[in-house]
């Protein structure tokens, strides 16, 4: 890390302002972590990205004790049921010693570097503990404690005092009273002596933290990220709330990565906040002589380039190896689908004339893929690709939702407020809603007392108990009876209007967002069908701390249906048609948008607003739902194989109480195709692809192809990270075992009675019951269909693609359609190999 020339050298000199510099140089270590109510995927290991891949991993093990040890057994199963080959492994394995000559050189009695590399890859089992353990100690445990108590959301039967302090303050003020804390300092008189010689700033008392430690800047730098990352969840929930919430949720409890700082100054103070010793990689020195029934200190006794190789070899850590299967899995992938698509290119029409009876706009999510697929299989449909939030950079509020629902990716700012019109809700309806969300908090808060729980269990056990076992042996029939979910009252409300800045959504505007859907996709105005369907997608699940996960990540793990609707009321508007034509976008007159819903644990997909539809449009929306219905059909068989469940079964564990596996969500991600969907019409992406809409032929200035790959991609490099990390360390990077799992404060889920929050995904989101990966955890690789020359432009002059693309964060590859070539780009991330791949096009292309 770099230092500003303007910090001190030492803490001695520092002053407060130097503090804060150096503290947020140290908060990058950990990315933000969203609450609950709107889950977003982000790569953990964000605050790396600025270093290569490889080189990030391993820090980032460190700072975080993260072993990968796990993750090599893991990498062994799935070579084991072919999901690696293990010939292009080999490959890879040459690579990093340098090539076949050094490779295939003997190292002793007839073993080659290649054989020795190979064994510790596929066979020695020279493992230490598979992975750390998610145990924390005494000080961990207090800070955890006071962070649960200071962000709870109103559902702690008895609220923190002294929260508008602060929470290093506030924690301050009550420490007096906690005898954890007097056993931490041991005892009481050294307790109330440290309390009364802390300083009341934050930023003060990291400093006195910092100059009771030896060293300069770096290693506090490096302290200041190994408390962090000791507890990265509270930490990255503490970025959330002072960067990213609304004003209002911390407003009335103001807190910082500081004040978080500040408590590990008092844990200094207490002795307890040492750099903690991370695990260490197993010394597989004594495993490897043995496999090769060599004596135990062979290897030893080398000299000269055979001692050289065998140390090098032996000295390779787990990074090194779990990074050569990652990479042998994504060329082996990257081969086949550029060779798969580039076929389908060549024996797919240039031009299709015929007019389609509908086309439907899904998300880009991987979801949506093989739900196109069986929808285009149905019937004369066209499928587009775009954001789920189609371009609406909106936030919702609905009657029975105080806060308001943002709509839309983070990585933009709402520039609307959107309002249902109430006074058109269905008020039956509503008030279900509203009772059983009254009727949830009461028990919430009821349950967390100690006397009034034994109330509430008379007044309610009775029907407590029914609606259980209505759960469990009837979950359809339950959840017809149960009061509606707000995400379902949301999507069905009326039409929107919005209020604030821009009252009723400018014209202007709303030609903005509408021209948004032709440029960045390539659909064309003039070729739309009849019925064009915009269909936004949730998930039906219940009991599951982690719904918003399997919803849309383009909405802020919300359901996208509100989206999906209002640009469909947009699109319908005589005055934004009249302007678009204008602009040389002439719709149809017989062509008529509707919004839908795409349920991806269920695959029902809900049509709204069918009343609006002009008459002549009635068949064929009654056609098209037939067809909905025979692609949902379809899909779910295939889904359900791919669980070891019955499609019946997959319908019933949407609403079973029990259920900790309702889908697959993303996982076996590992592509974000940019085309046309004629380039992937005929070819099977095993639901494993982002699928953008994109014809190169009308973006002459690459503006929507820019906009794609800085925003969208984005988003799913962020899903993509997510998946990886969690899986190739669920304890440390993902969520642990979601059976243990209990919500705290209504902001996070930590594993049993307290601790962290969980950063990422649970195991049963990545693992089979038998402990085998679902989840193939490989970087994302990013398929254009466009020249190169205007890719190359893109990706060198954009900061961003340049850091993630040079350093080895994505992968790409370029399918020109001016001679269907794919070329690949080689990052220049540092790996332990003895030949450094050049960063640059490849001069070689992918072949048949």
């Amino acid at each position: 890390m770099n230092f500003p020339a303007t910090i001190a050298p030492n803490a001695a000199n520092d002053t407060l302002e130097d503090i804060v510099e150096l503290v947020e140089i140290a908060k990058q270590t950990v990315p933000p972590l969203w609450p609950l109510e709107s889950p977003i995927a982000i790569n953990p290991l964000a605050g790396f990205e600025d270093l290569p891949f490889g080189e990030a991993v391993g820090q980032a093990s460190h700072i975080f004790n993260a072993p990968l040890k796990g993750a090599i057994r893991h990498w062994r199963k799935l070579a084991k049921e072919g999901k690696v080959d293990t010939t292009v492994l080999a490959q890879v394995a040459i690579e990093r010693l340098g090539g076949p000559d050094t490779a295939f050189r003997e190292v002793t009695q007839g073993i080659h570097a290649l054989d020795l590399l190979s064994a510790r890859l596929l066979e020695v089992k020279d493992f230490g503990p598979s992975q750390s353990i998610r145990s924390l100690g005494p000080a961990e445990q207090f800070v955890a404690k006071w962070c649960g108590a200071f962000f709870d959301r109103g559902l702690a039967a008895h609220p923190m005092p002294w929260r508008a302090k602060g929470l290093y303050r506030a924690v301050l003020a009550l420490c007096a009273h906690d005898r954890q804390f007097e056993a931490l300092a041991g005892g009481r008189s050294q307790a109330q002596a440290i309390l009364a010689t802390m300083p009341d700033d934050p930023y003060a008392a990291i400093r006195d933290a910092l100059f009771e430690r030896e060293g300069g800047h770096p290693e506090h730098l490096a302290w200041l990220r190994h408390m962090i990352a000791r507890l990265p969840g509270w930490a990255g929930h503490l970025r959330w709330r002072s960067e990213r919430a609304d004003p209002e949720i911390p407003q009335d409890a103001p807190a910082s990565i500081a004040d978080l700082l500040a408590l590990w100054a008092l844990m200094a103070r207490c002795g307890h906040a040492d750099i903690r010793k991370t695990a260490r990689d197993h010394d597989p020195r004594p495993a490897i002589p043995r496999h090769f029934g060599l004596p135990d200190r062979t290897f030893e006794h080398l000299g000269g380039q055979q001692r050289a190789m065998a140390d090098f070899i032996l000295g390779m850590s787990d990074v090194d190896l779990v990074l050569m299967f990652m990479e042998a899995a994504e060329r082996e992938y990257a081969g086949k689908i550029a060779s798969s698509l580039r076929k389908s290119i060549r024996h797919t029409a240039t031009t299709e004339t015929q007019r389609a009876d509908a086309q439907l706009v899904f998300c880009i999510d991987v979801r949506s893929e093989p739900m196109r697929r069986a929808i285009e299989a149905a019937g004369n449909y066209k499928t587009i690709g775009y954001a789920g939030f189609f371009g609406l950079p909106i936030a919702l509020r609905s009657p029975i939702d105080a806060r308001k629902r943002r709509q839309l990716p983070v990585l933009l700012e709402p520039q609307h407020e959107v309002v249902h019109q109430d006074e058109t809700c269905d008020p039956q309806l509503v008030n279900r809603v509203r009772q059983g969300l009254a009727i949830r908090q009461v028990a919430g808060t009821a349950k967390q007392g100690f006397a009034s729980s034994f109330t509430m269990a008379e007044a309610t056990g009775p029907l407590a108990g029914l609606m259980l076992a209505m759960r469990s042996l009837a979950p359809q029939l339950a959840e017809k009876v149960s009061a509606p979910h707000p995400d379902v009252l949301h999507a069905a409300l009326p039409l929107c209007t919005s209020r604030g800045e821009d009252s009723d959504l400018p014209l202007h505007k709303k030609l903005d967002y509408a021209l948004g859907l032709f440029q960045l996709t390539g659909l064309q105005a003039q070729h739309l069908a009849p019925l064009v369907l915009l269909a936004g997608h949730g998930a039906t699940t219940v009991n599951n701390a982690f719904a918003g996960a399997l919803d849309c990540g383009a909405c802020g793990g919300r359901a996208g249906g509100p989206n999906a609707r209002l640009l469909a009321h947009i699109l319908n508007e005589d005055a934004v048609r009249r302007h678009l034509a204008n602009k040389g976008h002439v719709i149809p007159e017989d062509t008529w948008f509707v919004a839908a819903q795409h349920d991806t644990t269920t695959d029902v997909v809900e049509i709204f607003d069918e009343h609006l539809l002009p008459v002549a449009h009635s068949g064929p929306i009654a056609a098209l739902k037939l067809d909905l219905e025979k692609a949902a059909s379809a899909n779910r068989d295939q889904r359900a194989a791919r669980l070891g469940r019955t499609a019946a079964d997959l319908v019933s564990g949407a609403y079973h109480w029990g259920e900790v596996r309702p889908e697959w969500g993303l996982a076996g991600n590992a592509a974000f195709l940019i085309a046309d969907r004629a380039v992937s019409k005929e070819v099977d992406l095993e639901g494993r692809a982002f699928l953008h809409s994109y014809d190169w032929q009308q973006d002459d200035d690459g503006s929507a192809l820019a906009a794609i790959m800085t925003a969208p991609m984005i988003v799913a490099q962020w899903i993509s990270c997510q998946y990886l990390f969690s899986t190739l360390n669920n304890t440390r990077y993902g969520a642990g075992d979601k059976s243990t799992h209990n919500v705290i404060g209504g902001v996070g889920v930590v594993q049993g009675n307290g601790g962290d929050l969980c950063v990422g995904l649970p195991y049963q989101s990545l693992f089979r019951d038998d402990g085998t990966p679902y989840h193939v955890p490989q970087r994302l690789l990013v398929v254009v269909h466009a020249p190169v020359e205007r890719v190359d432009r893109i990706v060198v002059e954009t900061p961003l693609l340049t850091r993630l693309f040079g350093n080895g964060w994505l992968k790409l590859v370029v399918i020109d359609p001016k001679d269907n070539t794919a070329d690949r780009w080689l990052s220049g991330e540092t790996i332990t190999h003895f030949n450094a791949a050049p960063g640059g096009w490849a001069p070689n292309h992918y072949a048949i």
